[in-house]
């Protein structure tokens, strides 16, 4: 780790100082909700927690593999590693991908690509809600720096649906260069890995997510998912941007085993599955939720008094974020931008010359 801070202080200009990405914003009167990039594999890799998904470790290069889905994650010396995949290395990445969005334009040129992001340590401590004392500092800077190692040893390979066709992605690189920079926390994304995010899309993230407790593993993936689900533009447009399947949530919560997995041990499936879901949805204080069924439909008394998992299982939860951002007016403007090329494709076909005409 002293190896690639060293070498990412030797990149830095001595002069004029690096002017720090401050985020989400440096006023008093900052925004509740920022934009961040996200992508896929990202999204997939939050869920991922290397204490309870144990890695598969070569025993000669001790280098280690997770896989989840269609994503597969490479974590290089893994055996060399104090942290591992946990919460705070999700926030942290998160943490630098907002600052990415912030520095870059979305789907913008290549050219004017800046992969990389800084962001005071201090700030990042006031964001996680960690007082500002000594001992805390020095902890978190410790945390921190575990946390950049891992990222750093991380590589991904995954393949994702677009449109009709699925596309693989090859191994990538999360970043090139990470470090704690006189007092600033740097990462510098690999070019790859930076196009990516850039070329993908966008969600609403709440900075009050940061301070979620990292003791439970299932809180913050949860949160993501719901502000995820909550942000994609086809949700909104189909009305099912406020509901999602009890299913689609366990599968992204780490310590929530499966059913398979609790029958086959203490059976105790409230206590295991339900209860743990239930605590980590109340622990979110930026969203109001409860079960219903599929459209939002009421539960029947049947299902009100009914104790087996298959029930639960079919649920969903209906939720609301609150104070999230008005996306009426932009959507609007989207959908009649996208009226709009079809009138032009329209009219274009019907200028076309007929067969024998002069064009």
């Amino acid at each position: 780790m002293d190896e690639v801070i060293k070498n990412l202080a030797d990149v830095q200009p001595t002069s004029p100082r690096i002017q720090p990405v401050i985020l989400p914003s440096d006023t008093p009167e900052q925004k509740p909700f920022v934009a961040m990039l996200n992508g896929t594999a990202t999204n997939q890799l939050i869920s991922l927690n290397s204490s309870t998904t144990q890695p598969v470790i070569d025993a000669i290069t001790g280098n280690a593999t997770i896989e989840q889905g269609t994503l597969r994650v490479f974590i290089d010396s893994y055996n060399e590693l104090t942290g591992g995949l946990r919460v705070s290395t999700s926030k942290l990445l998160d943490a630098c991908t907002i600052a990415l969005t912030e520095a870059n334009h979305y789907r913008g040129a290549d050219s004017e690509l800046k992969p990389t992001v800084t962001i005071p340590l201090d700030r990042f401590m006031e964001l996680c809600g960690v007082p500002s004392t000594k001992a805390s500092k020095d902890k978190m800077r410790r945390k921190v720096k575990e946390d950049l190692d891992t990222l750093y040893h991380i590589s991904m390979e995954w393949t994702e649906n677009s449109g009709k066709k699925q596309r693989d992605f090859a191994k990538m690189r999360i970043c090139e260069k990470v470090g704690i920079i006189r007092g600033n926390i740097t990462l510098s994304f690999s070019m790859d890995m930076a196009r990516y995010l850039t070329n993908a899309y966008l969600m609403q993230y709440p900075v009050e997510i940061l301070k979620l407790d990292e003791r439970n593993a299932n809180i913050y993936p949860l949160g993501r998912k719901l502000l995820l689900h909550n942000s994609i533009d086809n949700n909104r447009r189909k009305g099912t941007a406020n509901i999602i399947s009890v299913t689609s949530l366990l599968a992204v919560c780490p310590t929530i085993p499966t059913y398979e997995q609790v029958m086959s041990t203490d059976r105790a499936v409230d206590r295991r599955i339900k209860e743990r879901l239930e605590t980590a949805l109340n622990a979110l204080s930026f969203i109001s939720w409860e079960y219903s069924n599929s459209k939002g439909v009421a539960l029947t008394e049947e299902q009100l008094a009914a104790t087996d998992y298959k029930t639960f299982s079919e649920l969903y939860i209906l939720f609301e974020v609150l104070d999230a951002p008005d996306h009426t007016a932009r959507l609007e403007r989207k959908a009649e931008a996208i009226e709009a090329k079809k009138r032009k494709r329209k009219a274009s076909k019907k200028k076309k010359p007929e067969d024998g005409e002069n064009a």
